[in-house]
């Protein structure tokens, strides 16, 4: 059995236990490569906040200490253009398949038009990932799926050896490192390509074109540190076009030239995230070397018409 309660902010003796949990929660999920949930991540002041603890449980075999650990934490963060909110959630590794998130949601329930949005957060709509699309997710989905669940968006993670690497692009896009004016065309490129998130405060950018002729822009993270099979990551973040008469020979090129810089910074493995309805993105990294990793499933929860 659970327990929860929702949250503003947290009193320092929890705060440093979620801060464990969290911390054991990413020490697990590091070598595949989910993202972490931390108190650290830029959030707004509205954002809502749930802990969910294992009550104890004296039947054979599910001994849960009389303390009533943290089992779970869950963060909506609610967007201000009215958007469905961002839902964050990690189960603590130790209390994984027990099922807790089913009995969450069946506890809490999915009732969007309740006052004051879904459990008083505000939120009227939910988007939610799930890394890897683990079958337990799917198993949710189904679940809940007469409740307004649907699956909405697939990533494909991809990785790449970097030995490969540097091999030439199209002939003609010159590629340089960020600086002067085309810092503002890279930041439209950004923000016309419609992510949710900002580019890592310490990326690197590489735009294409000739001065005052900025056809694209690359993004990249020598420092995200991701842990493969093959070695430590680099993450290339995004690699955008302009409204040019050759797109897909400028990202192309754009993207070798990030391989080219990872393997500069003796990274041995570039990781890179592609829209699975980005056909041309896809095939020019399978002809760059890229190798299908894991499939992310983005989950949203809206109202079921009566």
């Amino acid at each position: 059995m659970i327990t929860y309660a929702w949250r503003a902010g947290f009193d320092p003796r929890e705060e440093r236990e979620l801060r464990d949990m969290l911390a054991e929660a990413a020490a697990e999920d590091a070598e595949a490569g989910f993202p972490q949930v931390s108190l650290d991540q830029p959030f707004r002041d509205d954002a809502s906040h749930l802990v969910v603890r294992l009550l104890p449980d004296d039947r054979t075999g599910h001994r849960v200490p009389d303390t009533s650990p943290l089992a779970a934490y869950l963060r909506i963060e609610p967007e201000p253009d009215g958007s469905p909110a961002t839902a964050r959630y990690v189960v603590r590794p130790a209390f994984r398949s027990r099922g807790i998130s089913t009995l969450l949601l069946e506890t809490i329930g999915l009732d969007l038009r309740a006052e004051g949005g879904w459990a008083g957060t505000g939120a009227t709509a939910l988007r939610i990932w799930a890394r890897g699309d683990h079958p337990a997710a799917q198993r949710m989905a189904r679940r809940f799926r007469p409740f307004g669940v649907r699956p909405a968006r697939r990533q494909w993670q991809l990785l790449a050896p970097l030995r490969a690497a540097g091999q030439p692009g199209p002939d003609g896009v010159p590629v340089r490192s960020l600086a002067g004016p085309a810092a503002e065309t890279a930041a439209v490129l950004w923000r016309r390509s419609g992510r949710r998130e900002e580019p890592p405060a310490k990326a690197e950018v590489l735009v294409a074109g000739r001065a005052g002729d900025i056809t694209g822009a690359t993004w990249l993270d020598p420092r995200s540190s991701e842990r493969t099979e093959y070695g430590t990551a680099g993450r290339i973040v995004a690699v955008l076009a302009g409204d040019t008469a050759t797109p897909d020979d400028v990202r192309s090129t754009l993207l070798m030239a990030a391989m080219g810089r990872l393997r500069d910074h003796g990274l041995r493995v570039a990781a890179i995230t592609v829209d699975a309805e980005d056909h041309v993105l896809a095939r020019t990294c399978r002809l760059a070397g890229f190798m299908h990793d894991r499939t992310d499933t983005e989950y949203t929860v809206s109202e079921v018409p009566r």
